[in-house]
């Protein structure tokens, strides 16, 4: 009898376990760039709007440019929470309650589906500035229906690091570790006699190897970035991301004296983004306890 009990348990158990392996994967997209705004590091998903900029390299403080957050698989209810522990958080959109944000934090509560159930929230009369909204409302991704009737295809946010040297490179970098030397980098190189772009590594930088400068290419400069993108989040989104950051990192970047001579463009390592700020997908304790993919494609756009 104690036997056929326990076998029937196990059995039980193995039939909860492989219901739980069949369950879909909430997939969270996000990209964004870590520039130096206003002389501090800034994370976002737009370029800056033109405002003075400091000059001098101890007034550069970073900022990551509006990272996008997108939103696929089974349809849930449930909440968001962006948090950082280098800095703050702020920028918020859709906008939240004030009992769910705080200086470091913000939690959206809301329902991800895939049908459209109401107006975008620009319509209500939201003027978010010189935000892209069109541009990155990508079909693909499910609609998100927050509190207060918020509408929108994205979560939006922008936090402003304390301390970046954790990054490979950072203005100032003259040594990279092992580690990290063999990590993708693009180089753009503002001189009198042109603008010149080299695709080489963060080791081949900092060691002075030589690397081959090509004439200014909108298509080459692209095609990295896509490549860079492969298998991390949706080439729709990489199409979002290139749309919005293409004139800046081809052309108007020269406008901010931080960036006059160029940059150096790499993709953040993924054991190194939580540096920046983490995500926590939280479906509704009362429905399906679908398991959560985070998937972060951040790039860093160093002064030279």
């Amino acid at each position: 009898m104690k036997r056929t009990v326990l076998l029937l348990t196990l059995l039980a158990v193995s039939a909860f376990c492989e219901t739980q392996d069949e369950l879909p994967t909430i997939l969270v997209e996000e990209w964004g760039v870590l520039t130096w705004s206003n002389g501090d590091p800034l994370l976002s998903s737009s370029p800056p709007v033109e405002t003075p900029f400091p000059t001098h390299p101890d007034q550069m403080h970073p900022a990551v440019r509006a990272p996008v957050l997108y939103f696929n698989g089974p349809e849930f209810t449930g909440t968001v929470t962006v948090r950082t522990d280098n800095g703050s958080i702020f920028d918020i959109y859709p906008p939240v309650p004030t009992e769910y944000r705080t200086h470091k934090s913000c939690t959206w509560v809301a329902d991800f589906a895939y049908s459209r159930n109401a107006e975008y929230s620009h319509s209500r009369g939201m003027g978010p500035g010189d935000w892209n909204m069109d541009l990155w409302r990508v079909e693909h991704a499910m609609g998100i229906s927050c509190l207060e009737g918020w509408y929108e295809k994205f979560l939006y946010y922008e936090t402003a690091p304390d301390n970046t040297s954790f990054l490979p490179c950072s203005p100032g970098t003259e040594s990279v570790c092992e580690e990290y030397a063999e990590t993708n980098a693009l180089v753009i190189r503002r001189r009198s006699d042109g603008v010149f772009y080299s695709d080489c590594t963060l080791g081949d930088l900092v060691t002075g190897t030589d690397m081959e400068y090509r004439d200014m290419d909108p298509d080459g400069v692209m095609n990295i970035i896509y490549q860079w993108s492969t298998d991390i989040i949706d080439p729709f989104q990489v199409d979002a991301l290139w749309r919005t950051w293409a004139p800046w990192i081809l052309r108007d970047h020269a406008g901010e004296p931080a960036y006059a001579s160029g940059m150096v463009i790499y993709m953040i390592p993924g054991d190194l983004t939580q540096r920046l700020s983490t995500i926590t997908v939280t479906p509704d304790p009362e429905g399906p306890a679908f398991p959560v993919e985070v998937s972060r494609f951040l790039l860093v756009a160093v002064p030279l």
